[in-house]
């Protein structure tokens, strides 16, 4: 067996398979060239339910049903009394074997639940070993071997080092799912914020004026007459008012998400429908161009700049906006620098704005990104909000909970001098 050659088919697999966001099929692509590798009855990769949310249970190849009616199915043999050697694995942070293994499971009452799915295949001996990360386990890989075979001390380094190429793939594949989950998640409650804070209350309004109109037009009189027309025409304002927030939603939905194409030529069309039913002229302004960046930084960037712009239209009352995207050099890393700027009223009280959830948003995006986050803002100065970090560091890696870095508070004297 070439084990180096097989493990180098098997990276190239899984990680093309993780680029695609489908950690499912990562799994299951893993346990079948595992299996065709080594030449294995049957593989099974069962992940710690200790693991992130979006994870899936495992994967199989060569028994039959699913990973979820056999970790059922492994759960009854556990409250049996059954030796789980797999869990010994990864107590032990590395591969135990068994030989002669189905003997065990043959004659041990605690394994009568696992039966019919094993007696389907044909094996002898077993392998497990741990999927090891530098901060954990994230679970198990199972190795069945066919009668007559035991696993030689090359066939364990083997499973070993699939071992660890599988945790390092199902740990990237789900910190993408997480921050996918992440993203929409904070998007439905930035809608519903929306929702309340424009269209709820206008149509509110607007239901008031409707009412009012009823009611006066039960009266008489010239004065009458004015205060319905006078109504009226609220009405119409606010009617037209709700299209336009409503239009300006949809084409917020309707954008491809970021990591699909370049986050620059998103943002530009994004701006672009958006801003069509404002009084807000907005330039973007591109100093880099194609950045290379990993897909979920990709969606950091693209949500913290939705928000930032967000804001400027919702609080600014500005005329014009930027948004920039520039690189500065610092010793010896590049950094992405990230503005969004505007003319308008500033922020009067930053006392009452920690609380606030798009700055706590921007921030804990920051935070993932492992960057730094300045706003620079003042009343009457117009306000530019800042991001900057380094795309060849992975600031979600070492803070997959997400935290939120402290935001650079400056007022526009400070900055003036400043050159990012």
């Amino acid at each position: 067996m070439t084990a180096d050659r097989d493990l180098q088919a098997m990276s190239r697999v899984a990680a093309a398979l993780a680029k695609s966001g489908s950690l499912s099929d990562t799994l299951a692509a893993l346990a079948g060239e595992v299996r065709r590798s080594a030449g294995l009855a049957a593989v099974h990769i069962r992940l710690s339910e200790a693991g992130r949310s979006t994870l899936p249970i495992g994967a199989l190849s060569g028994l039959p049903g699913t990973a979820d009616e056999l970790r059922d199915r492994l759960i009854q043999c556990r409250a049996l009394g059954a030796e789980m050697v797999s869990l010994d694995a990864i107590a032990e942070r590395r591969p135990v074997v068994v030989s002669h293994r189905w003997e065990t499971f043959r004659t041990d009452p605690s394994w009568a639940p696992i039966m019919s799915i094993h007696r389907a295949i044909s094996w002898e001996s077993f392998v497990a070993a741990p999927l090891i990360l530098p901060d954990g386990v994230l679970g198990y890989l199972s190795a069945f071997y066919p009668p007559g075979r035991d696993p030689d001390p090359d066939e364990i380094y083997f499973l070993s080092a699939v071992a660890d190429q599988a945790a390092v793939t199902i740990d990237h594949a789900g910190m993408i799912a997480d921050n996918r989950a992440r993203a929409a998640m904070e998007e439905r409650r930035k809608l519903a914020s929306d929702l309340h804070d424009s269209i709820v209350q206008e149509m509110f309004s607007l239901s008031m004026h409707a009412r009012a109109i009823e009611l006066t037009n039960e009266a008489s009189g010239a004065g009458a007459v004015a205060k319905i027309r006078a109504d009226a025409a609220r009405v119409v304002d606010l009617s037209q008012s709700v299209v336009k927030s409503f239009r300006s939603m949809i084409a917020e939905l309707r954008v491809p998400q970021p990591p699909e194409r370049s986050v620059v030529m998103s943002i530009r069309e994004w701006v672009a429908a958006t801003s069509r039913d404002t009084d807000l002229t907005v330039r973007v302004v591109d100093e880099v161009g194609e950045m290379d960046l990993l897909p979920e930084h990709r969606e950091e960037v693209w949500y913290l700049v939705r928000e930032a712009y967000h804001n400027i239209i919702k609080h600014a009352r500005a005329k014009n906006a930027v948004i920039r995207f520039a690189h500065r050099h610092e010793e010896s890393r590049t950094l992405l620098v990230i503005e969004i700027s505007d003319d308008g009223v500033g922020f009067p009280e930053r006392s009452s704005l920690p609380g606030h959830l798009g700055l706590i948003s921007m921030s804990e995006r920051a935070e993932r990104l492992g960057g730094k986050l300045t706003i620079v803002t003042g009343p009457g100065s117009g306000t530019l909000v800042r991001l900057e970090f380094c795309p060849a560091q992975t600031g979600s890696r070492s803070n997959p909970t997400g935290g939120a870095v402290e935001i650079d508070w400056q007022e526009p004297r400070e900055a003036a001098s400043e050159e990012p």
